[in-house]
């Protein structure tokens, strides 16, 4: 007796999962034109990294904003609880991201807290699957983790933290709260709720954090008047292009089906990305060292790339047609996908 007497659905290609990862990897690159972006904004202007940081954040969110409002696409958004969670939780994470991130920048400096914060965010993603799973991950994915930790090192350039211990243990910590912070963003957003894409998710949720992130910022100076016209321009490109654009394409990635660790190893590609253009806008030399980097985080990259889970059916039981007896056509669960991925 048939379980289903729905026609089998065709199989789906892998071409939806390429294109997410194209689009994730898309936006890392264009996170990676931020240190750049930065570094002429604090040369033509005395605007702190944190007040740069909630502009970005604030501008991006309301041209998204303006833009979803003008397509109609805001209209569309649910006024459900559910929703509300997912725009509140996403900006809070956003937020608590930011401003640990530039913390522990002042800590420990860039090097150290780049590998720490965007190191450390897929340890914690595949730690979360594996014990949502109850099995290791598999081999390739250590792997791709260990390589991709090296190779991040290289690229950044890491070297000895000079200061005291409190100021290195403090830089540590808050760094570990921006990786844990980002790879909760990863997860969070992998999950696709009707009438909330990445549009006006990323407009409502960036307003939020940049509002909120602006507070602090504005205690501490904005120094609004120290910017001249490039540093309006650079920060307006920070805003739109790095900022709007590099997440639009992101949070579309990651709703294509990208797993969270593929993700949050796709997303080592912005310091990549910011050595490659370091070299042909700043004139920087790029060393043996930071060559060699490149092709780790490359390689782990690949090694962790997404595979099809292959369910496999239990002894002696009969292998349903679409799906559980009863439910014709149910899809796998998302995180019993991501668990096989990862």
């Amino acid at each position: 007796m048939p379980t289903s007497t729905l026609p089998p659905r065709p199989v789906r290609g892998h071409a939806p999962a390429r294109t997410g990862a194209a689009l994730v990897a898309a936006g890392a690159l264009l996170w990676g034109t931020g240190g750049v972006a930065a570094a002429t904004i604090g040369a033509h202007s005395a605007m702190p990294p944190t007040a740069v940081s909630a502009l970005r954040l604030l501008g991006g969110g309301l041209a998204v904003l303006a833009v979803t409002a003008a397509t109609g696409q805001l209209r569309r958004v649910p006024r459900t609880r559910a929703s509300v969670r997912h725009v509140a939780l996403t900006a809070a994470l956003t937020a608590v991201f930011g401003a640990a991130y530039f913390q522990s920048v002042a800590h420990v400096g860039v090097a150290v807290a780049t590998v720490v914060a965007l190191g450390a965010a897929p340890l914690v993603v595949t730690a979360r699957s594996a014990v949502r799973a109850r099995r290791l991950p598999r081999v390739p994915v250590l792997a791709a983790l260990a390589t991709s930790v090296v190779g991040l090192a290289l690229v950044s350039g890491v070297r000895p933290v000079a200061g005291t211990t409190r100021d290195l243990a403090w830089g540590l910590a808050l760094a570990l709260v921006a990786a844990v912070a980002f790879a909760a963003t990863t997860v969070v957003n992998r999950r696709v709720l009707p009438g909330l894409g990445p549009a006006p998710l990323l407009g409502t949720s960036f307003t939020l954090a940049g509002l909120v992130s602006l507070v602090p910022a504005a205690g501490a100076g904005l120094a609004l008047g120290s910017l001249d016209a490039t540093a309006w321009w650079t920060l307006a490109f920070l805003a739109l292009v790095q900022t709007a654009v590099g997440y639009l394409a992101f949070y579309a990635g990651l709703q294509r089906g990208v797993g969270a660790t593929s993700a949050a190893l796709l997303s080592l590609l912005e310091p990549v990305g910011a050595a490659v253009l370091a070299v042909v806008v700043l004139g920087e030399a790029l060393t043996p060292a930071a060559v060699l980097g490149i092709a780790l985080v490359l390689g782990a990259v690949l090694l962790a790339r997404d595979r099809p889970a292959t369910p496999r059916p239990r002894a002696g039981a009969r292998p349903p047609a679409d799906g559980p007896p009863g439910r014709p056509g149910t899809a796998p669960r998302a995180d019993a996908r991501e668990g096989a991925a990862a």
